[in-house]
């Protein structure tokens, strides 16, 4: 590469769709910088354009290649692995944003796509992401009998990131349309709490009946009123995918200092060590991990646990908290 000395400030480079939408607009073999930062006592986006359809962009000199495909279609390459700092985190994900929310997220150790109200997580060998976009052509068809003109629809290109304009098409050569159906004709949308909550509800009913007969927990004094009124239909989507339980802690019988909330907690694990105990994991709405007991006498001890163990089981929670050999039964130690 040919060393360019003069330096074009442009804010534009910051974001991934301000690029796409000016590609044409940045010159070959000028560099494009913003925002100097003296920690690093480099420019923390610089933008390259090597030819008419390449474009190498540095985020604190993190490379991510930017190729013109055709006139309206763009592939991006992402190496998230290298944007694990909390510097870098913060500017890849303002780097790759739509015009109304983060398309990128970092989250508990994982990185997520997120497509409106759809959080796709991103498995560690899958960290080098190719992302096909595309900019919307004026495109019309005609329909019969009338004859009238109409725009083909946006889903045919995709998850909007301009809407009207640019539109992510493909993520590692799979369709986002085709994602977004996986997700709801697996999952039918419901989030991770809630399928947890389906899965294990024999488990749970079981396990809080017997907290019940042993007075750890109690049933909430306070009744459910239902009022009487006209349900607006957004009420009903805002509240699709809620529960809550009706017991509380009976606090007497319990020790520790973090618990869960039982009215919006859901049993996730449990195991029983045939000797004095049961071991129970909750997750909650919030997000919030809990490790839990009940011993012999009828007592509850509960701790909190590191985000990152939220989908963890019980044995690896224990594996990795006190790093147990294969040789070695839980709760011996």
């Amino acid at each position: 590469m040919v060393r360019v000395e003069e330096r074009i400030q442009d804010e534009k480079i910051q974001f991934l769709k301000d690029i796409l939408m000016n590609f044409d607009s940045f010159e070959i073999w000028k560099k494009y910088v913003y925002k100097y930062n003296s920690h690093i006592r480099d420019f923390e986006y610089k933008l390259y354009r090597l030819n008419e359809n390449t474009i190498y962009m540095y985020i604190y000199n993190n490379k991510v290649e930017i190729t013109r495909i055709s006139d309206n279609k763009f592939q991006v390459i992402i190496n998230l692995d290298d944007y694990l700092t909390i510097a870098t985190m913060r500017r890849i994900i303002k780097f790759t944003r739509t015009e109304d929310h983060h398309i990128l997220w970092y989250y508990r150790g994982t990185w997520h796509f997120v497509l409106d109200e759809l959080i796709i997580p991103i498995r560690y060998d899958k960290r080098l992401i190719t992302l096909t976009l595309i900019k919307k052509p004026q495109e019309y068809y005609i329909t019969l009998p009338e004859l009238e003109k109409k725009q083909y629809p946006e889903k045919k290109y995709g998850y909007p990131i301009v809407r009207g304009s640019l539109y992510l098409y493909q993520i590692n050569d799979k369709k986002v349309e085709k994602i977004i159906e996986h997700y709801y004709k697996k999952y039918k949308g419901i989030p991770y709490i809630l399928r947890i909550k389906i899965k294990n509800r024999k488990y749970e009913y079981a396990i809080f009946k017997m907290m019940l007969n042993k007075e750890i927990v109690k049933l909430r004094n306070n009744s459910i009123q239902f009022p009487i009124r006209r349900i607006r239909n957004k009420e009903i989507q805002d509240y699709a995918w809620t529960f809550t339980n009706i017991v509380t802690l009976n606090i007497p019988r319990i020790r520790g200092v973090q618990f869960p909330d039982f009215a919006y907690a859901t049993l996730q694990d449990f195991y029983y060590d045939g000797i004095n105990q049961i071991v129970l994991k909750f997750i909650d709405e919030l997000n919030n991990t809990y490790l839990c007991g009940v011993d012999y006498g009828n007592r509850m001890w509960c701790m909190r646990l590191p985000g990152f163990m939220f989908k963890y089981s019980i044995r690896s929670v224990y594996k990795v908290l006190y790093d147990l050999d294969a040789n070695t039964k839980l709760f011996e130690f």
